[in-house]
């Protein structure tokens, strides 16, 4: 009678944990990666799955004083085989760019302007979902504030920060918090979006709030449950309209400086990889990005350059006249680099350089460029837009 006695009590024990799963304080994790249903999750929330990059447009123009700031496991980790991931499975769709946050963060910068930065640690996470989740349970459990490779050198000039990031084990991210603590917040407004799966919000915003200081305005958050991120953008712009949010004169997040002072192009090229997955940048208003526009269509081989960035050689060279005579390049900028005669998308931040031209910022798919050198061929021709003057 032992054995069917020990099972009997070992079942128990087992239905009670799960039935505990919209408990916070049961450890049931449900937003932790716990199974195929809050696969998204996992780096999504920890189980939260998302992308950078719509962003990834990690690039600050310093034109606006607006910030969208997220964090996504797409943008965090390295995808040795993209064709190899099943998109349609919900347990691995998370790992491809765009990320769920990074979707959110696009439909945000439609509504209110502004400027995509996508948080990045040094030491990626794993593609593997449970091991992902096992490096984010273990962050969680030490208080963890892992390093960043990514970094808002104007984080003075914004105002408003839209952040945005996944439910991990019930709470936000480290390096969410690692972000959070970089930087001088007093005085700002931050509005929150969060990615989650059945757990909600959890303890998210609580966190969050106990990491600002004491006059940070907080506005009211928006979560957004997994499966429903695709479907999501008019309730996206339903709560933009409903926040007590003063955008600058303007219109859509551009200060009247944005306006005047830098002549931001909106012409936009498309990045093709061979993948089916693709990188839109934003080029800059100047004859150096005027003059690769007129380059396309273009096939280009890229390679890596000393772990920091992506470079493809062109056949022409782009004149330098008239151009800025100084790059300060951070994640998502895509450059000339002048004594080569190459172009280069740079993954992680960069000293300012002299032979360096801005040409312009990625918008989406950030978190594909760390991959870009396994693609055989990346076509590159234009996308959407004119000059904006």
């Amino acid at each position: 009678m032992k054995r069917p006695v020990a099972l009997l009590v070992l079942l128990t024990l087992l239905c009670s944990l799960t039935a505990c799963g919209g408990n916070p304080t049961s450890q049931s994790i449900s937003d932790v990666p716990e199974s195929s249903q809050n696969a998204e999750e996992i780096p999504d929330t920890p189980l939260n799955t998302d992308p950078p990059t719509v962003s990834q447009s990690s690039g600050e123009t310093g034109n606006s004083n607006i910030l969208i700031a997220y964090f996504t496991w797409a943008d965090n980790t390295v995808v040795e085989d993209p064709s190899s991931v099943d998109v349609d499975a919900t347990t691995s769709a998370s790992v491809l760019a765009p990320g769920n946050a990074a979707k959110l963060a696009s439909w945000i910068q439609q509504e209110v302007g502004g400027d995509l930065h996508s948080i990045v640690v040094e030491e990626p996470y794993s593609s593997d979902y449970d091991e992902c989740l096992d490096r984010a349970a273990d962050e969680k459990a030490e208080n963890a504030r892992p390093a960043l490779a990514s970094h808002v050198d104007n984080m003075e000039d914004y105002d408003i920060v839209f952040l945005g990031f996944p439910n991990w084990w019930y709470t936000l991210p480290m390096p969410v918090l690692t972000f959070v603590e970089e930087y001088d917040w007093s005085g700002k407004t931050v509005v929150p979006f969060v990615t989650h799966g059945t757990g909600g919000l959890s303890s998210t915003i609580r966190d969050l709030t106990a990491a600002l200081p004491e006059d940070v305005t907080i506005l009211e958050p928006i979560g957004v449950y997994r499966p429903e991120v695709d479907a999501s953008q008019s309730a996206i712009q339903e709560w933009i309209a409903g926040l007590d949010l003063e955008l600058p004169q303007g219109g859509n997040g551009q200060t009247q400086k944005e306006e005047t002072n830098t002549m931001e192009s909106t012409r936009r090229i498309r990045f093709s990889l061979d993948d089916d997955s693709e990188i839109i940048v934003r080029l800059n208003d100047n004859p150096a990005a005027e003059a690769l526009y007129e380059m396309l269509p273009l096939e280009l081989s890229f390679e890596d350059f000393n772990s920091t960035e992506k470079i493809a050689y062109l056949t022409e060279e782009i004149p330098s006249d008239g151009s800025p005579d100084q790059c300060d390049p951070d994640v998502g900028s895509l450059c000339y680099y002048i004594p080569w005669g190459n172009l280069c998308f740079f993954y992680r931040d960069f000293r300012p350089s002299s032979s360096l031209i801005p040409l312009g910022q990625v918008e989406s798919g950030a978190g594909l460029l760390k991959g870009l050198d396994r693609t055989a061929a990346v076509m590159v021709e234009a996308a959407a837009g004119g000059w904006n003057r």
